[in-house]
């Protein structure tokens, strides 16, 4: 379904919450309390309730967030959270493919899914008057799965398709080829999985997989909106009503190579040379490196007037696409400066890349950079609350990786708890030293110093 999120962390970009065993005994009982002035509901049974109500609008967004992905699989079978995500739409044993979309599609709703390297999304957002009839297809999409064979192979093609693309996109590509490298293999595995492993993901495995992923204690629930006590009674009584597997799941996070690499690939279609720089950063648990890294990378390379786009695109003209990205999970991350450019810029760009990162590690960010970033990151929080989507994908991002969502007014008050030594001293820990160098180059690029150097270092 969606690709919007293939190069994130679980959002609409792993750890378990409150899970138990439910016996008879425990079914009735939940562990509930005010969050974010809303409700945060913990069952007995592992699964989870998150919500904020907004009675000033008049949708509701809701999903269904399996803590289950990518790094879950194994090699044999890499890219069977990504079909089964696929599949489920295919049908359930109550609704055809048809069923389950119309409905929401009829009355102006979305409906879609994404799959990531920790969790399986399926979401949908809807008018308030709808939300009952929305969560009746969300559940039933992820608790009653066909998996007609026939229906199966129609969506490998899909999946083949999509893969292909993939591989074409630069950006897909040299993002792909480099998580590869620079991750461990659980972490470094394309979401979409293989050509060959696609192609060999039968019914069977998909089923087992399913079987002993989607299950209560995997399951968080979050929705955001005008909706009403009677939809969270409703959804609690669903979940209380799916198998638990027994197992506890685990946080997963990436194991980040030590050693820095060199990754290089020709292609005959190029004409630009297609430049992607990554560091390893912190990770979400240290909560004090992470806000002021996070400032880092809005001053860095977020918005036209960061310190990329501002003196490299404009002052310099040597690109016209340039940014930086950080990805973070519970214990690690990763930081990545991407850029495009024709071969004939290749080391003027590297020179000046190197230039903006070695003043900021010696002379630290001015004051003037330290205010548009907090200020920008402050400013962007506050416009996630107009939506209801937005909404969702923020606090349902922190239960993900985190197990636990901070309300919108702890978020704004840890931004504004950081000074520009903060910030100085994240960037001094982490984009100091050498650095992974991925380059995706047309065929027969021969001439620059940067390529016979092999290597960037600051």
């Amino acid at each position: 379904m969606s690709r919007l999120k293939r190069t994130v962390s679980e959002t609409i970009k792993g750890h378990t919450i409150g899970t138990t065993e439910t016996t008879e005994t425990e079914e009735t009982e939940t562990e509930s309390r005010e969050l974010m002035n809303n409700h945060y509901i913990e069952l007995p049974n592992g699964a989870v309730i998150i919500g904020e109500r907004k009675e000033e609008t008049r949708t509701v967004s809701m999903a269904f967030a399996m803590k289950v992905g990518s790094a879950d699989e194994e090699d044999s079978i890499s890219g069977v959270s990504h079909f089964i995500e696929h599949a489920l739409f295919k049908g359930t044993l109550r609704r055809n493919a048809f069923e389950i979309k119309e409905p929401i599609e009829r009355i102006g709703g979305s409906l879609n899914a994404y799959t990531g390297r920790v969790s399986t999304v399926y979401y949908a957002k809807v008018p308030d008057t709808y939300a009952s009839e929305a969560l009746e297809i969300l559940f039933d999409l992820i608790t009653s799965p066909r998996f007609d064979e026939t229906s199966l192979e129609l969506e490998r093609g899909v999946i083949m398709e999509e893969i292909a693309a993939a591989e074409d996109d630069p950006y897909d590509r040299i993002y792909d080829m480099t998580i590869e490298k620079v991750w461990d293999r659980d972490f470094g595995r394309p979401i979409l999985g293989y050509q060959d492993t696609v192609g060999n993901l039968k019914k069977e495995k998909l089923t087992n997989f399913y079987d002993h992923k989607y299950v209560a204690n995997n399951v968080i629930f979050a929705v955001s909106g005008n909706y009403n006590e009677d939809l969270l009674k409703n959804t609690e009584k669903k979940l209380l009503s799916m198998r638990v597997n027994g197992s506890k799941p685990v946080a997963k996070s990436p194991v980040i190579s030590k050693k820095p690499l060199w990754i290089v690939e020709r292609r005959k279609d190029l004409q630009q040379v297609h430049l992607l720089l990554t560091r390893d950063a912190p990770g979400r648990r240290n909560k004090d490196d992470f806000d002021a890294f996070k400032i880092f990378n809005t001053l860095f390379g977020s918005g036209m007037s960061s310190i990329l786009f501002h003196n490299i695109r404009e002052q310099l003209g040597m690109v016209y696409n340039i940014s930086s990205e950080f990805v973070s999970y519970a214990d690690s991350g990763a930081f990545m400066i991407n850029a495009t450019t024709g071969p004939k810029n290749l080391d003027n760009l590297v020179a000046s890349l190197k230039k903006e990162i070695g003043n900021l590690i010696s002379r630290g960010v001015t004051e003037a950079q330290f205010n548009y970033g907090k200020e920008r990151a402050k400013g962007k929080l506050l416009m996630s609350t107009e939506g209801t989507l937005q909404t969702l994908s923020r606090f349902l991002d922190d239960v993900v990786i985190c197990g636990k969502p901070d309300s919108l007014e702890d978020l704004i008050a840890r931004i504004e708890a950081l000074t520009i030594d903060d910030i100085n001293d994240s960037i001094k820990r982490h984009i100091a030293g050498p650095w992974n160098v991925s380059l995706l180059l047309p065929e027969q690029m021969q001439n620059s110093t940067f390529l016979k150097e092999e290597h960037f270092e600051i």
